[in-house]
């Protein structure tokens, strides 16, 4: 063989090791595919798609071919909104545990204050609106079903266009301070009441302080509905 077959023969030997290295390393664009469809499952039920941005995985980084499906999980701290990172597990034969950073962006339909809301409000029908939000840049949290705050009272005011998060409003007391009351003592199968002046807040289940207004006595009950005060329970 002539010194220009022995070359073609060293230079096609290498290839075809170079050949054989390339298929049992995990291609990395097979784990970034793996993130970025385990990102849109987590909000496949939402009404416009999440907008997924993946920083590159590092093209050095030689992991062995995956002899079984990939595992995508979240680490724990991780998010599904804003910057977060998505874990993708090999558990064949060698296993492997790799990271990869993204960026994603949601957009939703959120409840925002229809106009200035004064600390205080009860909230209404009216005193809600909706608006296209990104759900990254609302670490407060938000509401988009209206029945989780109407009824409810603001804890703070809030501007016109503000997104309502849930922890800045409850339930109003079912019975205010200063109001009157209607104490309920049960004994043997019956019943007695008697009036009182309640001396806090309570909701519904709560206990509260009352003053009796016959004894001057105070006694301590729960709170019930129709603005009775339920002694000894």
């Amino acid at each position: 063989m002539g010194e220009l077959g022995r070359k073609a023969l060293l230079v096609g030997c290498g290839l075809t090791v170079l050949a054989m290295a390339d298929e049992a390393i995990q291609p990395l664009e097979t784990i970034s595919h793996q993130v970025r469809e385990f990102l849109v499952a987590q909000h496949r039920l939402r009404a416009e798609p999440p907008q997924i941005e993946l920083t590159n995985l590092d093209p050095r980084v030689r992991l062995a071919k995956c002899g079984v499906a990939l595992e995508a999980f979240l680490p724990g701290g991780a998010k599904t909104v804003g910057s977060t990172s998505v874990g993708v597990r090999c558990a064949g034969p060698q296993p492997w545990t790799v990271y990869q950073r993204a960026t994603v962006r949601v957009f939703d339909q959120v409840l925002v204050a229809g106009r200035f809301l004064r600390r205080g409000t009860i909230l209404s029908t009216a005193d809600l609106r909706r608006e296209r939000r990104d759900l990254s840049g609302l670490p407060g949290g938000y509401e988009t079903v209206p029945d989780a705050l109407i009824g409810k009272q603001l804890q703070q005011a809030l501007n016109a266009g503000a997104v309502i998060p849930p922890q800045i409003v409850k339930t109003p007391p079912a019975i205010r301070q200063g109001e009157t009351v209607t104490l309920v003592v049960r004994q043997g199968g019956m019943e007695i009441t008697s009036s009182g002046i309640a001396l806090s807040d309570a909701g519904l289940g709560e206990r509260l302080r009352v003053r009796n207004q016959t004894s001057k006595r105070v006694v301590e009950g729960t709170a019930m509905s129709n603005h009775r005060v339920e002694v000894g329970r």
